[in-house]
């Protein structure tokens, strides 16, 4: 049987336990735009050009690593039935933001689903114009740490920490945006929940070194 020493020098072996709000999530800087798009999709086009992608990773509040699922179907050999695969389901993802009072994340993602389908006249775009890679992180708590307070937000500096768990979403792009509740709450944040759509996802490499910084909304890699 363990001991207690045992599991404590194998947490500090392995640095830990991971933190579930230690996460970073990288979306596209740059959406590019679809040539022809006039009036008010041509205006979101400008807006999420200047926004890009950095400005709302600080403002991602929860977020998922994908799952995937084996598809398998029945094999009877003689008397012994067997699973056997023969493909895989790559779940869809959901992240949630806060919103500022310019609404920034909102008019991103609305730019993002005018890149996909033009809704007046009712034509989808091909999907190599719309869809863009996603990175989400899990990160390791840093070992020195310094907390600062710029407003309600949180600033957390990190010596140590790193990603520890990386995917890539292949192909990406917003299928779902949640509507926004609203409420009389005097303390109530608006938030807004995306869900994205994406042809598979894979490993990759981290997206934050040993010197990191952190907000109390989400995370910044340095």
């Amino acid at each position: 049987m363990s001991t207690i020493d045992q599991f404590k020098s194998a947490a500090s072996l392995k640095m830990g336990f991971a933190r579930s709000n230690q996460f970073l999530v990288q979306l596209p800087t740059n959406l590019g735009g679809k040539p022809g798009l006039t009036g008010f999709a041509g205006l979101l086009q400008k807006i999420g050009s200047l926004l890009g992608g950095e400005d709302l990773n600080l403002l991602c509040a929860q977020a998922q690593l994908p799952g995937k699922r084996i598809l398998t179907h029945e094999r009877n050999i003689g008397a012994e039935n067997q699973q056997v695969a023969y493909g895989y389901i790559a779940d869809p993802v959901s992240l949630t933001f806060y919103c500022m009072n310019d609404y920034g994340v909102v008019k991103y993602f609305d730019e993002w689903r005018n890149l996909t389908i033009n809704e007046i006249p009712g034509e989808a775009f091909y999907k190599k114009d719309y869809a863009k890679p996603i990175k989400i992180h899990q990160l390791r708590r840093p070992l020195v740490g310094k907390t600062l307070s710029a407003g309600p937000i949180k600033i957390n500096l990190g010596l140590g920490g790193s990603s520890v768990y990386s995917v890539e979403l292949l192909d990406a792009f917003p299928t779902t945006v949640s509507a926004i509740e609203l409420s009389n709450e005097l303390d109530g944040l608006v938030q807004v929940t995306v869900g994205i759509s994406y042809t598979n996802w894979i490993n990759t490499e981290g997206g934050q070194g040993w010197i990191s910084a952190s907000a109390g909304l989400g995370s910044l890699g340095l």
